[in-house]
């Protein structure tokens, strides 16, 4: 059978979601068609009209495999350029063992001189590597728990007891002897003073408030705060709108902090409810590395939103050292290490930054990590 590695164009929309479908299943059809037009046909940083997917087609005009690119404006330097994430790179189970992965994130990788890929299957990941990508900075993701459960008490007395048969004794006797639950109260109480101790300490002088949307008050403060950080996706009010508030199926909060009349951070988050994982997830947070005042303010306030919505877990992440101090300071814990993989066809000087040591600024909503629904 022969299979043809391309770019897509229009024609392929309808064989492309009939693909997602069959491909991701369930969750396959949040991705087409409200989310798929927002990523790939009406994103304001597409540099041409194509369609930046990349499919494998067998003879009969079946979609049978894919790789895809996001358009996010980003500053390197003083420059303003296009990188291009690498995402929903897969292949049909009968289709795989023919390199078909490898191609479509090899044509796709060549389609765009800054090309990046950061949550990716340990598959994809060998590929990129393969194409020639090389590390950037690490992204530290943390998680902390806002709310113990029984369920959380039983699932944490399992992790620490080694054998088997001794972790089903002990949660059946803690469920038995409902202790389960008398934890649960008791951490939730201890932790609730514990956080009222340490926001009693956070600067008063900071007001939090919440916004509608993006307006011109957030190019300002991109203006102002976008040299603190050598490689930043542009983060002024055009993609802030485009990334938070028109993004299908997502429903996102936007906090700033203030000193003084004068925005020093803000905040964006969302709960991740039932059928999601009742999760928080602070998907952006932006403010002076130095102004750790602004940046524990709002972590005390994102925290005081998910306990009131009753999220079980918040999670962030990023690649800045003071803001890993920051999630720390307010009871996170580091879950696990990204590394981002960047293939770049720029000139030395720009390379030289983009590959340097603490240069990018990457967090919990750059590159496609949150989508709806959230695992």
């Amino acid at each position: 059978m022969t299979i043809t590695v391309r770019r897509a164009v229009p024609a392929d929309k309808a064989g492309i979601f009939k693909f997602l479908l069959e491909a991701y299943g369930e969750n396959g059809r949040y991705k087409f068609p409200d989310r798929w037009e927002w990523q790939f046909e009406r994103n304001p940083f597409k540099p041409d009209d194509k369609i930046p997917v990349f499919v494998a087609v067998d003879e009969n005009g079946k979609v049978v495999g894919q790789s895809a690119a996001m358009y996010e404006p980003l500053k390197v330097g003083a420059e303003y350029l296009t990188l291009a994430w690498a995402l929903d790179a897969i292949v049909l189970p009968d289709y795989r063992g023919q390199n078909l992965g490898f191609e479509t994130l090899r044509i796709n990788c060549e389609s765009s001189p800054l090309w990046m890929g950061m949550i990716m299957a340990p598959s994809s990941r060998h590929i990129l590597e393969k194409l020639g990508c090389q590390a950037v900075d690490h992204v530290i993701s943390y998680r902390r728990v806002a709310r113990f459960d029984p369920d959380s008490i039983n699932q944490g007395v399992r992790n620490r007891t080694q054998q088997p048969a001794w972790q089903n004794t002990m949660g059946n006797l803690l469920r038995f002897l409902r202790l389960d639950k008398v934890f649960a109260l008791a951490i939730n109480a201890a932790t609730a003073v514990q956080d009222a101790c340490l926001e009693s300490k956070r600067d008063a002088s900071i007001d939090i408030q919440e916004r509608e949307c993006f307006d011109e008050s957030f190019d300002r403060f991109w203006e102002k705060h976008q040299h603190f950080f050598p490689v930043i996706i542009r983060r002024d009010r055009q993609f802030l709108n485009w990334k938070y508030l028109e993004q299908p199926d997502m429903h996102y909060r936007i906090f700033t902090s203030s000193r003084d009349g004068e925005m020093s951070g803000y905040l964006i988050l969302r709960c991740a409810y039932p059928p999601e994982t009742n999760s928080g997830i602070i998907a952006d947070l932006l403010a002076d590395p130095e102004d750790t005042a602004s940046l524990r303010a709002l972590l005390f306030h994102a925290l005081k939103i998910f306990k009131a919505e009753k999220m079980k877990y918040i999670y962030a992440a990023s690649t800045i050292p003071a803001y890993q101090s920051a999630f720390q300071a307010v009871g996170f814990r580091k879950k696990k290490t990204i590394v981002p993989l960047l293939h770049s066809r720029l000139n030395d000087s720009q390379d030289s930054l983009l590959f340097s040591k603490s240069s990018w600024f990457l967090g919990r909503s750059d590159h496609d990590w949150d989508q709806y629904p959230y695992a």
